[in-house]
């Protein structure tokens, strides 16, 4: 193949992956990634890590190394070779990895003997993450296979970028921004299909309001970056105690709700409970003095014979939460369901 067929035959595979990969799941890239990538770029090995500026972490997304089964995250400065390009910005390649500097031995597996080049991937000099290629089989990389390398590295960090860009929003659209679980809008959207569903099939469905006890004197007496840290401590709780198809989401101000699919009320009950006393152990630290506050839950399990819709369900929870308040806080009631009332 003569040297211009070559490089319209380069240029049309950088095309035709740019446009296989300008997606916004992180996954699909992944999956074409897997597919396409080491014969494109002829080629034995890469892998590709997100970077994670706040933590100093890499974040392994995609690979094509049989000995690595699942995804993992190290820390930048684990990996001298990562970290040099990352902090310089620039490409680092290495003719014959197992005699460089930043060799650490056969037993890792990302890191063979061959040749070895670590990119950057860049977005307006951010680093979005790195790509590693590795070839044990080709003595070096030509110039021209570099350029073509980096060339679609570009492509590669663009698409990332956005894929994460449009993640992270996706996110924020339904979780809460200060404690990191479900807001309340998808909280209002998972409750209503949770009981038709469970009002369909005739399946258990409760409810547990939980909220902080004197909320208002933590804010007045600390500080509201204090009680910040009281929701904070409680919406990790919640997501401790969750099982699989549970739901916890902040409901409004100091107050939380976990939708519980396929639990009863006794159920409920102990989830509710378990979080309380766990609660009650945590300590505020303030001046180098601690303080702990207590949570007070109302329980109620879903009767379609008296609750025809979600409002109601919603309703006698509150109630229960508010017997709980009433008689004395830090405790769980699990609220009556006879009547709609």
């Amino acid at each position: 193949m003569s040297k211009i067929k070559w490089n319209q035959h380069r240029y049309q595979e950088l095309i035709n992956l740019h446009k296989a990969i300008s997606l916004l799941s992180l996954d699909e890239i992944s999956s074409v990634l897997i597919s396409q990538l080491p014969s494109v770029f002829s080629i034995d090995y890469f892998t590709l890590f997100l970077y994670d500026k706040d933590k100093r972490k890499l974040n392994l997304i995609c690979h094509n190394h049989p000995e690595i089964e699942s995804s993992f995250s190290i820390p930048l400065s684990s990996s001298p070779i990562m970290k040099a390009a990352v902090l310089s910005g620039q490409y680092v390649l290495e003719p014959d990895f197992s005699a460089s500097s930043y060799y650490r031995g056969a037993g890792n597996p990302l890191f063979k003997e061959g040749y070895f080049v670590t990119i950057p991937l860049m977005i307006e000099k951010e680093i979005v993450g790195v790509l590693n290629i590795n070839d044990v089989t080709q003595d070096s990389v030509d110039v021209e296979d570099l350029d073509f390398i980096l060339n679609l590295s570009e492509f590669i960090a663009m698409s990332v970028s956005n894929a994460v860009l449009y993640e992270q929003t996706r996110t924020l659209a339904v979780t809460d921004g200060l404690t990191g679980i479900s807001n309340r809008q998808y909280l209002d959207k998972s409750l209503l299909i949770e009981f038709e569903r469970s009002t369909r099939y005739g399946t258990p469905l409760s409810l547990v309001l939980l909220d902080v006890d004197h909320f208002k004197d933590v804010n007045d007496t600390y500080g509201h970056l204090k009680g910040d840290d009281v929701l904070v401590a409680l919406a990790s709780l919640l997501k401790k105690f969750c099982r699989t198809n549970d739901i916890a989401a902040r409901y409004g101000g100091e107050e939380f709700l976990m939708v519980l699919p396929q639990s009863n009320a006794q159920g409920a009950f102990k989830i509710a409970e378990r979080i309380r006393e766990e609660m009650m152990k945590l300590s505020f630290d303030e001046n180098e003095s601690g303080f702990s506050v207590t949570i007070s839950c109302g329980v109620v399990e879903l009767n379609k014979d008296c609750m025809e819709n979600v409002d109601q369900l919603v309703h006698i929870t509150d109630k229960a939460l508010y017997e709980a308040k009433n008689s004395g806080r830090n405790k769980t009631v699990i609220g009556s369901t006879e009547s709609k009332k």
